[in-house]
């Protein structure tokens, strides 16, 4: 031993010196094989191999004693020599001197036996020679058993030292790349948990204990006022007023009892138990909602959003653990107590831990009940093996509050719902786990792909030899990399060529398809190639004119400043200058500048083929006005400036040629689809004047439609004609609106009566107005009783909450009174008899639209509860023209309704402060609403400006979209508005707006003028619910109801305007 003891001793002080990485493996192999032959044949093998392995580790060992030491006077090369130490058994035991599982026993002992921070640097090392380590290494046996149980251990530790998470990430990591996937030697098989929580709650006898904090790491920290941490009582006392001392410690005792079945759940073997669980459960989940409920109606308050300062302290982080900041995970057995719960409970991350461990906790209760237990319980299972079960009450209990906790988890601010989709995605993995576990461990590897193939040897015979999935798929990824053979449907198939080659390009196309029996659709080509011929006509003549000037200023730098005498020109330098007579000039004109000498029927027509040109010749100089004698045509003359000539033709253009092709083609395509219907006409157009036709076509129309009542839509918004008809009933309940403006729209229509108005006319002047709740079905009611059956004609339901941002705020009175109120009263319309409605839906059911502007085949996807409200309504009566062949319906989606009757009698006068943006600006300016500044909620939208766009209607163009909406529903009504429909159901929707989008800015610049107002704004963060651009494509209603919104934004603010200054205070 000694002799053995003297060559290791010779062998370390003969090591060459150590680098950052730790000596080469070669330079150690021939220092421990030089010591190894000077110690061979005095010893037997085994004699030999048990003095080694005592010698290196009683080096290591008393190495490992020097740790405290080391770490207190902070010796960085105690690791170093432990480096080295480590190396040299590795070393011994690759030569065979050592046991294979020698180096494992050794870590094993350190890693027992060393601080954290010794332990980091000893897993260094083995991540640093693992090709070394877990070389010829057998699962599940020998040293691969040693190093899964050594690492294990150290798992287990740091799971109770604090935050280590990287640190445990590094050994999981390397585990995962050491051991095979499904390696079952690390698997909890026998049922064990965790360590059992010894903290606060578990007695009432135990909740003063001290408890302290054990800090590994060359320092240690202990609180010198155990478990209850000091602190500013008047800090604790402001925090919860309402809380007795005696209250606050129950709850204290009852929250933190919990964490004993978190933590060791075989706790509900115990009888009663489970029922005291629930008990705590119930008082807890209660304050937790509270907190969130608190902190969600503080997201405005920079109190909350800001960094302010707060009692809580945390401990200081040991050598090896991350620094964390205020927005991390804190172990709470390390900072708690009865002043501090409300604290912790206040913290979002708080309580998204513990209703995280709840859920994990229910989760692996259910495995409990009987169904699941005859599942998985088996003799030889004995993970799960726990003398429990869950009856059918308590399975339900447990249920319903994996429901409430994942409620509260979506609730729980910043991104709740993402978070309560991770919870779930991870609990629902989990569950995979333990069904793996629960089915031991079954492999799930799987052997190599091969296939059999017969191949000749050399002496020609076949034998068959196993292949790879390489060699096997050779052939057929050869023939996959062939080029594969013109496909015959150029656009992927003989019925999408077809179309593509008819020329419709988009789906829209398909819907609303290109009617070649309307001429107008040709003029608006040919008007649009006009305005194309006129923009290159204009950019031809300004180029033009640029090169006269360029020649002009030519021109006079090369005159001389003195007239010359008669046949001669002298310059001031005295040079001779040739100047060519006016023939000769006009030759030297570029051929680009010839015209033709005959007039065209436009002037930006090109030359006709075969005609004659001519070159322009300058215009005679006027004799008085210059000393130039001109005695020969060939004499040399001075150009003299005239009066300014006419500009001369424009040159040949391809643009402007292209263009006149086009107004042809679309003149010839216009003649010919009119041949059939208006033939007729033909002979008053002269030589195919297509403007000419279409002026033809719309004189005969109007004679046609002269006389008849109603044609008109702004006939209809005033009043007049065929809207007398009706006799209007009004159910409100004033909720946001005043008697006073029903009682103006009579006088007004009384207004507009003619002379010779009737008794029928007059009656219908006279408007039946009813103070009624729709969401008091029995008021409803009481009204279509007064009417009788089949008294009531048809309903215009326009009555709804309509505010967006209010609506996230209480979205069930939304839905109460938008959804419920409309469902009872096609009820009670169904029971009368009355079965035609027009509902007034709105443009915020498309969400935020793919296209734009949105045509009504757009999917429905609110984003605002509001706009949720009427994708739903809307849903129900469908569903209800579908069921009820005797219903009709039409939906009229508005696009911002704005403006005033242009009387100013009538107009929008909310309660309170408007919710909507026209109102608003007419208040601020008349001076209602005293704020000086209108705050425009974001301007980083996609849009022009950045503000949102809307696409504003004026009032009166809306009241004439649901009068041609009653006309469709009429019985003797020429407008097909459910022809279409193959499934037979009278149900349809239109867009009302007029096609074109304003953004905020653009509607407060317009207010401006409009009322003189110098508006300020202040730009804010983004409004819930808005979307970037609600612009209408409003083709469908004008086609298929003659709907046509024809005011214009300046009309609609001077209205409102007129309204609002005239009514300075509402209809009060």
């Amino acid at each position: 031993m000694n002799s053995l003891q003297s060559s290791f001793n010779e062998l370390v002080k003969s090591l060459p010196p150590t680098t950052s990485s730790g000596r080469s493996q070669s330079q150690l192999d021939d220092v421990i094989k030089k010591a190894l032959e000077n110690t061979k044949g005095k010893y037997t093998q085994e004699v030999r191999r048990n003095q080694w392995e005592y010698i290196l580790k009683n080096e290591v060992l008393k190495l490992a004693e020097t740790e405290g030491k080391a770490l207190k006077e902070k010796d960085e090369s105690y690791y170093d020599k432990l480096r080295d130490q480590l190396d040299l058994i590795l070393t011994f035991t690759e030569n065979e001197i050592c046991e294979q599982t020698f180096p494992f026993t050794i870590l094993q002992d350190l890693l027992e036996t060393q601080t954290i921070a010794s332990c980091s640097h000893i897993f260094s090392w083995i991540e640093l020679r693992a090709p070394r380590l877990t070389k010829d290494m057998v699962p599940q046996k020998g040293k691969a058993l040693v190093l899964l149980r050594t690492l294990n251990d150290l798992l287990r530790r740091l799971s109770k030292t604090g935050n280590m998470t990287l640190f445990c990430g590094r050994i999981l990591t390397f585990l995962s790349g050491v051991f095979p996937l499904g390696e079952r030697s690390g698997v909890n098989l026998r049922g064990e948990y965790g360590p059992a929580w010894e903290g606060p709650g578990i007695s009432r006898d135990s909740v003063e204990e001290v408890k302290r904090e054990e800090k590994e790491g060359k320092d240690e920290v202990k609180e010198d006022a155990g478990d209850k941490m000091q602190v500013d009582e008047k800090e604790s006392a402001k925090a919860t007023p309402s809380k007795t001392s005696e209250q606050k410690e129950d709850f204290y005792n009852t929250f933190w009892s919990l964490q004993l079945p978190f933590s060791k759940p075989s706790v509900f073997v115990q009888p009663n138990y489970f029922s005291d669980f629930q008990e705590a459960v119930g008082k807890v989940l209660p304050v937790i909602k509270e907190a969130t409920v608190k902190e969600r109606a503080m997201m405005g308050s920079k109190a909350v959003v800001g960094s302010g300062s707060t009692s809580k302290r945390k401990r200081d982080a040991a050598e090896g653990e991350e620094e964390s900041n205020t927005t991390e995970y804190f172990f709470a057995k390390y900072l708690t107590s009865p002043d501090l719960l409300d604290l912790e409970i206040a913290d979002t991350h708080f309580r998204r831990q513990f209703l995280f461990q709840l859920l994990i906790l229910l989760n692996h209760l259910l495995s409990f009940t009987k169904t699941a237990k005859s599942s998985w319980q088996t003799p030889r299972n004995r993970s799960l093996q726990m003398d429990f079960t869950l009856d059918t009450e308590e399975q339900q209990w447990v249920q319903d509050t994996i429901s409430r906790a994942m409620d509260e988890l979506r609730h729980t601010t910043p991104n709740g719902r993402t978070f309560a989709e991770t919870v779930g995605t991870m609990l629902e993995r989990e569950k995979n786990w333990i069904k793996w576990k629960n089915e031991m461990c079954m492999p799930f590897d799987k052997e190599p792909y091969f296939e059999e193939i017969e191949v000749a040897d050399d002496d020609g015979q076949k034998k068959k030899r196993k292949v790879g999935l390489q060699e096997a798929t050779k052939e057929i990824r050869n023939k996959m990399r062939e080029s594969p053979p013109d496909w015959e449907h150029k656009y992927g198939s003989e019925s999408l060529t077809e179309i593509w080659e008819m020329g419709y390009r988009d789906l829209r196309d398909l819907q609303n398809p290109f009617d070649p029996g309307d001429v107008k659709e040709f003029v608006k080509k040919i008007d649009l190639d006009n305005r194309r011929i006129d923009m290159r006509t204009t950019a031809l003549r300004k180029q033009q004119e640029r090169q006269q000037e360029a020649k002009k200023a030519a021109a006079a730098t090369s005159a001389a400043p003195t007239p010359p005498p008669p046949g001669a020109l002298s310059s001031a330098s005295g040079g001779d200058v040739e100047m060519k007579p006016p023939e000769a000039e006009a030759k030297t004109v570029p051929s680009s500048q010839e015209t033709t000498s005959t007039s065209s029927p436009h002037p930006s027509l090109p030359a006709k083929p075969g005609s004659s040109t001519e070159v322009p010749k300058l215009q005679e100089a006027n004799p008085g006005t210059a000393d130039v004698t001109m005695d020969h045509p060939t004499t040399d003359v001075k150009p003299v400036v005239s009066a300014p000539a006419p500009p001369p033709p424009l040159p040949k253009d391809g643009q402007i040629t292209k263009a006149e092709e086009s107004k042809q083609r679309w003149s010839w395509l216009a003649l010919r689809t009119a041949r059939d219907q208006y033939l007729s006409h033909f002979g008053k157009i002269g030589t195919g004047d297509v403007m000419l036709l279409v002026q033809e076509i719309e004189k005969e129309k109007k004679e046609k439609e002269k006389g008849s009542l109603g044609t008109k839509v702004e006939e209809k918004a005033d009043g007049e004609g065929d809207t007398r008809r009706f006799k209007v009933i009004t159910i409100d309940n004033y909720h946001n609106s005043l008697p006073a403006a029903i009682t103006r729209v009579g006088e007004l229509a009384r207004d507009e009566l003619p002379s010779d108005a009737t008794e029928q006319d007059k009656e219908s002047t006279v408007i039946d107005s009813h103070s009624c709740d729709l969401t008091k079905s029995e008021q409803v009611r009481a009204v279509f009783e007064k009417y009788g059956k089949g008294g009531i004609w048809g309903v215009v339901h326009i009555a709804a909450y309509k505010a967006v941002g209010e609506s996230t705020e209480i979205p069930l009175t939304y839905y109460q009174n938008n959804v419920s109120a409309t469902l009872s009263l096609l009820q009670i319309m169904s029971e009368f008899d009355c079965t035609r409605i027009v509902y007034s839906s709105s443009a915020t059911v498309y969400g935020t639209p793919p296209i734009v502007p949105i045509p009504e085949t757009t999917r429905l996807q609110a984003d605002s509860p509001y706009g949720k409200t009427k994708v739903m309504a809307e849903t129900i009566i469908d569903d209800l023209c579908h069921a009820d062949s005797r219903w009709q319906a039409l939906s009229l989606r508005y696009f911002n309704p704005a403006g005033a009757h242009p009387s100013g009698r009538i107009g929008e006068d909310p309660k309170g402060r408007p919710g909507n943006l026209l109102p608003l600006l007419a208040h601020m300016a008349v001076g209602r609403v005293k704020e000086s500044v209108l705050k425009v909620f974001g301007n980083d939208y996609p849009t022009p400006d950045g503000t949102c766009v809307r696409d504003y209607l004026h009032v009166l163009d809306l009241a004439s979209g649901h009068l041609l909406a009653l006309d469709a529903l009429s019985p003797d009504s020429k407008l097909n508005a459910f022809g279409d429909r193959k499934d037979g159901a009278k149900y349809k929707a239109y867009n009302l707006g007029k096609g074109k989008g304003m953004s905020v800015l653009q509607i407060v610049e317009a207010m401006r003028k409009a009322t003189g107002f110098d508006y300020k704004t202040e730009v804010i963060g983004r409004r819930r619910g808005d979307v970037p651009d609600l612009t209408a494509d409003p083709a469908l209603a004008e086609k298929e109801l003659g709907f046509k919104a024809e005011k214009d934004l300046e009309t609609m603010c001077k209205d409102l305007w007129n309204f609002q200054t005239k009514n300075p205070d509402g209809y009060e």
